[in-house]
């Protein structure tokens, strides 16, 4: 039950820490999804990187793989998220004022 408490005791400090914030320190939204975006990118960019490895003889197939899954799922997480800001700004343009 302690354990509960301790958890309970980090989150509202985490809390508190939120709204204690100044305007400049906060992340925006723009910000946050330009840096999913590069991040996107880079792993993408590794992942062929790995293929052009592989091709050399350098890295085994299993890096490979591992490489362009982890491209595959970093781009579905990004369109999944896409989706879900375009269905928000939909259901907010329905709204009447």
């Amino acid at each position: 039950m302690t354990e509960i408490k301790n958890i309970n005791e980090l989150l509202g400090q985490n809390f508190e820490n939120l709204k204690n914030l100044q305007g400049t320190e906060k992340e925006s939204f723009e910000k946050a999804l330009k840096e999913a975006i590069k991040e996107a990118s880079q792993v993408e960019q590794e992942a062929q990187q790995a293929i052009e490895a592989f091709s050399k003889g350098e890295i085994s197939i299993h890096q490979v793989v591992l490489a362009m899954e982890k491209a595959d799922m970093t781009l579905q997480t990004l369109i999944q998220v896409r989706n879900k800001v375009l269905t928000a700004y939909e259901e907010i343009s329905r709204m009447q004022v």
